[in-house]
This record gives structure tokens, C-alpha cells and sequence, in this order.
């Protein structure tokens, strides 16, 4: 999400869990379950005014995660989010 309202500046990176054998891995879990028909958007203020055509299309909260579940393994979700 932090790519399409930052049009490619902030990326997501991939989660990966390294395994540590001499010591126990901890996890913490946060949710958020904001309205689905929110808009994820270009965010003008994170994005210089050199006047670059926005990378991603706006997007519904809804549309971007029925997008996420279908891209994987096929295509890279943001790949499918692009103008």
C-alpha cells in the first residue's frame, strides 16, 4: 500500500523468517480492519512535485487485497496494480 500512495519511492519487502536455533522466535500481531471500500490513493505530499504521472491506480482496500490473494505465485501484485 505504501507503494502505490508513495508511486514506487517506499517498497515493500518480502517477509521472510530466519530460523534461529538457539533462540525462540517471537511474533507480534497487529490488525487493523479499516473500511473496505477505502481508497488507496497517491499521496501528493509523500511524492515530489517534479510532476510524475502516478505510477498505480486507486484502489479500494477491497480491490487491492482481492488483487494480493490472486497474484501469488503468477504475477507480482504491484506489477498488477499499474497503470
Amino acid at each position: 500500500m505504501m507503494q502505490i500512495m508513495s508511486n514506487g519511492i517506499y517498497k515493500s519487502p518480502i517477509n521472510r523468517a530466519i530460523v534461529n536455533k538457539s533462540k525462540e522466535r517471537i511474533s507480534v500481531v497487529t490488525l487493523c480492519n479499516p473500511n473496505s471500500s477505502l481508497s488507496i490513493a497517491l499521496a501528493k505530499e509523500l511524492v515530489n512535485k517534479s510532476g510524475s504521472p502516478p505510477l498505480y491506480k486507486t484502489v479500494t482496500l477491497d480491490e487491492y487485497f482481492k488483487c494480493f490473494w490472486n497474484s501469488i505465485p503468477k504475477v507480482p501484485l504491484m506489477d498488477n496494480l499499474k497503470f
